[in-house]
């Protein structure tokens, strides 16, 4: 009868071991970009926040006030998730990638370039049809000075 349930117990493990490490590798951490400029339709927002995951620039989070936006610069696509989704962890963020709404929200004129003393992007949302200028500072590359 005991060998029955210690049987049980490690069936149970090896369906919730899994599980439970694939919502903590869905999960995704956000670090501030605090040296970012932001304007939509030429004007800088009052309320804005922008955020990487890792080291990378490429996704991007956004809030907006209330809003929040992630934005797959290779992909070419935004998208808008509940801030309910968005978990505050100091000044992090996390969110499960999983939770992504199925459709991105419509948007063109996108633009990504190096402009020296920034990495630029840029994207039109379409149905509010107001532009989106990001501008984060990039280090410059000293190298060639050696």
């Amino acid at each position: 009868m005991r060998a029955r349930k210690v049987n049980g117990w490690a069936a149970l493990l090896v369906v919730l071991v899994p599980a439970l490490g694939a919502s903590a590798a869905d999960k995704v951490t956000w670090k501030p970009l605090t040296d970012a400029v932001l304007r939509i339709d030429d004007r800088a927002p009052k309320q804005w926040s922008l955020y990487r995951a890792g080291k990378k620039l490429d996704p991007l989070l956004l809030t907006l006030g209330a809003r929040v936006l992630v934005l797959y610069v290779r992909n070419r696509m935004v998208y808008e998730i509940p801030p309910a989704q968005v978990e505050h962890k100091g000044e992090d963020l996390l969110w499960r990638e999983s939770d992504k709404p199925e459709k991105p929200l419509a948007s063109s004129d996108w633009s990504t370039r190096d402009i020296g003393s920034a990495w630029r992007v840029r994207v039109k949302l379409d149905d509010e049809g107001r532009m989106v200028d990001i501008q984060i500072p990039q280090m410059p590359d000293l190298r060639g000075l050696y």
